[in-house]
């Protein structure tokens, strides 16, 4: 019944006399499958397009919203998305002074191993420290400015490894702040494209003392291909100093923050996580709308096509009990019952399947939906938790 027709008048091809025109050229005495085999041939609807589209609708509901800060699947054709962090810490003599808390480098080194430890995943990370040799006096300033080095080169974070890299250096020297920033362009050297997200953390405790020009280094790493965002986290600054690094960070497209103690270095890098954070929760909620919207879509679509089914067979019937009675009026049938009876049992047919249908894949749509916002919501949670200090 749903693939046969349609009619010859069926829908908005229906016109009475016609029909009745038709129905007058039919035989007399007709049995009940030919008179219905008529009724068909004449006014079966045309249900085709909707079993299609129930055919082909997907009851599965899965969202794609690009996760916050960590390696997606790749749309077709692309890269899959990644995220380069690296730290450039100052090791200059003065870095070896207190602040409360402790000393300096310690605290730094400590709010470091802190904040890499929680990379997300599949992000890479690297440690550069620069005026870590000689010493601050003027004698060795040369080679305190020359003291540059990536000490834990760009790559996934590992404990051990890291560990060891901080471990590798004490505060002594000047500050080669500009030939640092320099260099980590060498550090992420291929790291460019699109599908690359590249961010510079520069922690440091004063301006640059051996004559580079670190706004100029920060404004070419940021304006190459590289696109790195510099942020500078000035620890225990004055205010000069403060001025001169602000510029550097506007230069490298990034931030300047001020931070005053360890507890204060270490919040404020944790506060990256506090963002990741609320970033999932948006995320979270974002994709369980987005579920709802597909889920709406596909509803959409299952109620046009099962009440496009049920107008159809309405019409259809009332149609065809109309004719059944003028050809029993013609006397045409053998048998009116039998016919009436038929045709009650092709509707009933039509409601059941309509019904069934609709009913089965309302509540998969219905499972779908609530499963997908669960799996969402799990996952936010998770990546939540994550980033909580």
């Amino acid at each position: 019944m749903l693939r046969e027709g349609p009619g010859k008048y069926a829908g908005d091809k229906y016109d009475e006399e016609k029909v009745k025109a038709e129905l007058d050229k039919l035989p007399d005495n007709m049995t009940t499958d030919e008179a219905y085999n008529h009724l068909v041939a004449l006014l079966a609807e045309d249900y085709k397009p909707e079993v299609k589209a129930l055919d082909e609708l997907d009851p599965t509901i899965r969202t794609d919203r690009e996760t916050p800060g960590s390696v997606n699947a790749p749309e077709e054709g692309k890269l899959p998305k990644r995220v380069n962090v690296e730290i450039l810490l100052d090791a200059s003599g003065s870095m070896a002074g207190r602040v409360s808390g402790g000393v300096k480098m310690d605290l730094a080194k400590d709010a470091i191993r802190n904040f890499v430890s929680k990379m997300p995943k599949g992000a890479q990370v690297a440690l550069r420290v620069y005026g870590h040799k000689g010493s601050n006096q003027q004698k060795d300033k040369a080679l305190s400015c020359k003291s540059t080095e990536v000490v834990y080169p760009l790559d996934a974070y590992d404990k051990s490894s890291f560990q060891k890299s901080l471990d590798k250096f004490r505060p002594t020297g000047w500050t080669p702040l500009a030939a640092a920033i320099e260099q980590a362009k060498d550090d992420l050297s291929g790291e460019t494209g699109g599908n690359v997200e590249n961010i510079i953390y520069v922690v440091s405790d004063g301006i640059e003392t051996c004559g580079g020009d670190p706004v100029k280094a920060a404004k070419e790493l940021h304006d190459s291909e590289i696109q790195a965002i510099v942020n500078i986290i000035g620890f225990d600054v004055d205010n000069a100093g403060q001025r001169a690094l602000k510029k550097v960070a506007e230069a490298g497209g990034g931030k300047y923050t001020t931070v005053n103690t360890g507890e204060d270095l270490r919040k404020h890098l944790e506060q990256e996580y506090d963002r990741l954070r609320n970033e999932w929760t948006i995320w979270g909620l974002d994709s369980a709308s987005d579920a709802r919207e597909i889920w709406g879509e596909k509803i959409d679509i299952l109620n046009e096509a099962s009440y496009g089914i049920q107008d159809k067979y309405l019409r259809e019937h009332e149609r065809m009990v109309e004719a059944k009675d003028y050809l029993e009026k013609k006397g045409k049938l053998q048998d009116e019952r039998a016919l009436h009876d038929k045709i009650w049992n092709r509707r009933n047919l039509l409601y059941d399947y309509r019904y069934e249908r609709h009913d089965k894949l309302r509540n998969l749509l219905w499972d779908s939906k609530d499963k997908e916002i669960e799996r969402v919501k799990e996952k936010a949670g998770d990546m939540e938790k994550k980033y909580e200090q």
